[in-house]
């Protein structure tokens, strides 16, 4: 942990102001360490380049070979690939490229431990990184509203692979799939109240039973009970930010374009836990 720059800003803040200069000087001081981790952890050009390149490559080749895992790729499962390309705001060579990747991805002879197996050379330093590839096969996965059987396998050999235990593995697909209905209930909750704007009652009752299952849904998200303390929810809440923050992903090589995911990721985990919060009444 860097403590430098609060220990120098108590110091001179307590010479100069006292007490007050030497709150001052802990904030500022705070904000100096928070920079200088950031910069600790921000690897080379070089390097970030290659863990992009093998993210990118890895993201979307197991992802094509998720949806072929039942035998078939579903239409919703295509629109969900489709879906998170046009969220990366992909260029027209990336997107080929991604939908080049999916496309093998699925083919019989692909070999996702060749690919886990790149994928963790460049990118093993980094389980926030490797942590966030998961959530985002999750995402994919669950496009039908489902986990088959042989998705699961996958899932399970990719987290062993990446040396996440089934456990946490259980714990991810738990909060993607609060995260994925949790959404859905907001965009539903938020289409009802317009509709009732315009004279739909009928609407804003369906609405307010949204709204109790979206509270639900937000503990979910944050990988909690909904009988959690405010110190659990507030800790778990700071453990969340902190492993999708988008700068510190970025400085650990994530691809430029999906930077948008964890910004999605980050404001998700906020909604969530400003809805727990209005419910219990903290701060």
């Amino acid at each position: 942990m860097t403590i430098w720059g609060r220990f120098i800003g108590v110091l001179l803040g307590f010479k100069l102001l006292g007490i007050l200069g030497a709150i001052i000087g802990f904030f500022v001081g705070s904000w100096f360490d928070r920079g200088l981790r950031l910069h600790l952890h921000h690897i080379p050009r070089e390097r970030s380049i290659a863990v992009q390149n093998a993210f990118f490559t890895a993201t979307f080749s197991i992802m094509g070979h998720l949806a072929k895992a039942d035998g078939r790729v579903s239409e919703r499962e295509i629109r969900a690939a489709n879906q998170i390309m046009s969220r990366l705001e992909l260029n027209d060579e990336l997107r080929k490229q991604a939908i080049h990747l999916f496309t093998k991805g699925k083919e019989p002879d692909f070999n996702i431990e060749e690919a886990l197996s790149l994928l963790m050379q460049e990118c093993y330093k980094h389980p926030d990184l490797l942590r966030f590839f998961v959530e985002i096969q999750l995402e994919a996965a669950l496009a039908d509203g489902e986990l088959h059987s042989e998705e699961r396998r996958i899932l399970l050999l990719i987290c062993q692979r990446l040396n996440f235990s089934p456990q946490e593995f259980e714990q991810l697909w738990a909060r993607q799939w609060a995260s994925q209905a949790f959404q859905w209930s907001s965009q539903s909750s938020q289409s009802s109240q317009s509709q009732y704007a315009n004279g739909r009652s009928y609407e804003y009752a369906y609405a307010k039973n949204t709204e109790a299952y979206s509270l639900q849904d937000a503990y979910g998200v944050l990988g909690i009970l909904s009988s959690a303390t405010i110190a659990e929810i507030k800790k778990a809440y700071r453990r969340l930010m902190n492993q999708h923050h988008p700068d510190k992903l970025a400085a650990r090589g994530l691809p430029e374009g999906m930077v948008k995911l964890a910004k999605e990721k980050t404001q998700q985990i906020r909604a969530a836990y400003d809805l727990i919060r209005e419910e219990r009444g903290f701060r």
